[in-house]
């Protein structure tokens, strides 16, 4: 049985105070007589001989400690001090190592090497970031692209008015890693799942301003430039208002497709010299989706939301990229995306034109 910490006191109390002084002059203690008095303010059915040992324990434990209650357990030892250099050195060393290797090449055990890192050290993971390679061109004309936006289009009236555009393939058939997916049973189920021998896609052409969108427009065969005029630019620019005509500006990458001469001629009666495109001026520098609205917000966000469950058709697929743009890209949105585009700049400039999502 359990004893409460008032029967604990009880016990000791009991004991001494039953104590009898000898001829001698020393204190005799009587383990019955305390039993007797603690049964008669306890009156349980209890083993004699079971509670004298307890007897016996707490007033051990009182002398030992001047408490009748049970001390704190000691727990692990501390980790030593050469201990913790070792692993801090060893992580500098090698910064992406595991804890697993860490524990195995240090022979102390994986709890002890993370509580280290994260309590003594104050290390934790951090994900590395997939980015796009940069070439040495890149870098000044990203950097030129970044002084001509906050002299140009740091100005929220203008950037109202001017659109940035840019497509993406969605695909029907969600991906299967065989690697990453698994099924529990307790036989092998031997499942499969089919795949088409050509993947069926759409691509979809969006143009986002700060307070509206235009889109989406759908192709499925490859973009050339006859069809990127005629299927796309076409479309988009009979859906411009007279003042975004006026003052705006257009943003394309530079995809052979969208920078031939025909279709920069096509883009100037419209934009004159407002078209921000490779092989124009102002350039926009290649290789940088992160500056790109569509690319670093939109179609991620657009692709995470349409495919959280399963599409059986194109229809279907082309209908939940339309809803979702409807739904989802009000005005207050695009102002957040068009200022997490200017602190983009500000970074890109700070980094003289290098990789600055990492700093988001």
């Amino acid at each position: 049985m359990g004893y409460s910490l008032e029967q604990n006191t009880f016990i000791v109390m009991s004991y001494y105070r039953n104590g009898v002084l000898n001829e001698d002059g020393d204190w005799v203690y009587s383990v019955d007589a305390c039993k007797d008095e603690y049964l008669v303010k306890y009156p349980v059915v209890i083993e004699e001989e079971s509670l004298k040992t307890h007897i016996r324990r707490i007033v051990a434990r009182f002398n030992d400690t001047g408490s009748v209650s049970k001390g704190k357990p000691t727990g692990r030892p501390e980790v030593s001090e050469d201990v913790v250099d070792d692993l801090r050195t060893r992580m500098e060393q090698s910064p992406k190592k595991s804890l697993s290797k860490l524990s195995l090449q240090s022979g102390v055990p994986y709890s002890t090497c993370q509580k280290v890192l994260k309590k003594k050290l104050h290390m934790h993971p951090y994900k590395i970031s997939l980015v796009q390679e940069l070439q040495p061109a890149d870098i000044p004309r990203r950097v030129q692209y970044c002084h001509w936006f906050q002299a140009n289009l740091d100005d929220n009236r203008i950037l109202d008015l001017s659109f940035f555009s840019d497509e993406a393939w969605f695909h029907l058939s969600g991906y299967v890693n065989s690697q990453n997916f698994r099924i529990w049973s307790t036989e092998n189920p031997h499942a499969f799942e089919e795949t088409p021998l050509h993947a069926m896609k759409v691509g979809v052409w969006l143009a986002v301003s700060r307070r509206r969108f235009i889109g989406p427009i759908f192709f499925q065969d490859t973009i050339n430039a006859a069809r990127y005029r005629e299927q796309i630019l076409d479309v988009f620019v009979n859906q411009l208002l007279p003042e975004e005509l006026e003052s705006g500006y257009f943003q394309q990458d530079g995809v052979t497709a969208h920078t031939t001469r025909e279709n920069l001629r096509y883009l100037e009666e419209f934009y004159d010299d407002r078209i921000i495109s490779l092989r124009a001026n102002p350039e926009w520098p290649p290789r940088s989706p992160d500056l790109t609205p569509l690319d670093f917000s939109v179609f991620g966000w657009m692709k995470d939301s349409i495919y959280k469950n399963r599409i059986h058709t194109l229809e279907e697929l082309m209908d939940k990229i339309t809803r979702f743009c409807n739904e989802n890209l009000n005005e207050e949105v695009l102002q957040d995306i068009f200022e997490n585009k200017k602190r983009r700049v500000a970074l890109c400039l700070r980094e003289n034109g290098q990789h600055f999502q990492h700093l988001l």
